[in-house]
């Protein structure tokens, strides 16, 4: 694959979407940030091979223009599905998403992650870890749990999902490109903060 692999990110508002992102590409846990869509490029090896990874950081899906969604969605290689293992509601959502996910890709199997952030505040979950691979297992997905403060098992998450992608038979018509075609334009504001 010469083109970028594009992933969005997708999950309900704050549950580490721009936080996985930013770890992934920067190594860095962002304290502080604008909510905005974004996109960031990254190379990296994976079994000898070099790839081009497309990160669409999504603010919080159901909030943006349906048009603009479904066009990233169509031309995606694959998705990382977030929730907080703190916040049982973002965990009962990942349903809809899969179906959006779905509908749009007119597929139901298809390369997605299930990935539950925050499992350095184990005192305060509500997710069991049991409860999040067993979703994961009935849809066919693989599951990680991840803290996106500590960075942990980010790249592991990413990699998995590099390697399905990998496996899976695309239309050689779609999905051959990762440019984005839209008429809206959107203004990035993107203030941070970085913790050492």
């Amino acid at each position: 694959m010469n083109n970028p692999l594009l992933i969005p990110i997708i999950g309900p508002k704050e549950v580490g979407k721009s936080t996985f992102t930013t770890q992934f590409i920067f190594s860095q846990f962002i304290e502080e940030y604008d909510p905005t869509i974004e996109s960031y490029r990254k190379q990296i090896e994976i079994d000898n091979e070099i790839l081009i990874v497309e990160l669409y950081d999504f603010y919080q899906n159901d909030y943006l223009i349906y048009g603009f969604t479904k066009e990233v969605y169509k031309q995606s290689h694959g998705f990382v599905l977030i929730y907080s293992i703190i916040d049982r509601n973002s965990f009962n959502r990942l349903q809809d998403y899969l179906k959006e996910i779905y509908l749009i890709k007119n597929s139901d199997d298809f390369p997605i992650i299930i990935v539950g952030n925050k499992n350095d505040v184990e005192n305060l979950r509500q997710v069991k870890k049991e409860e999040g691979e067993e979703f994961a297992f009935k849809n066919g997905c693989p599951f990680f749990e991840i803290s996106t403060k500590a960075r942990y098992n980010i790249d592991e998450t990413i990699i998995t999902l590099l390697r399905e992608i990998r496996k899976y038979p695309f239309d050689s018509k779609s999905n051959s490109n990762s440019k984005i075609k839209f008429k809206f334009k959107f203004k990035i504001k993107f203030k941070i903060k970085f913790k050492f």
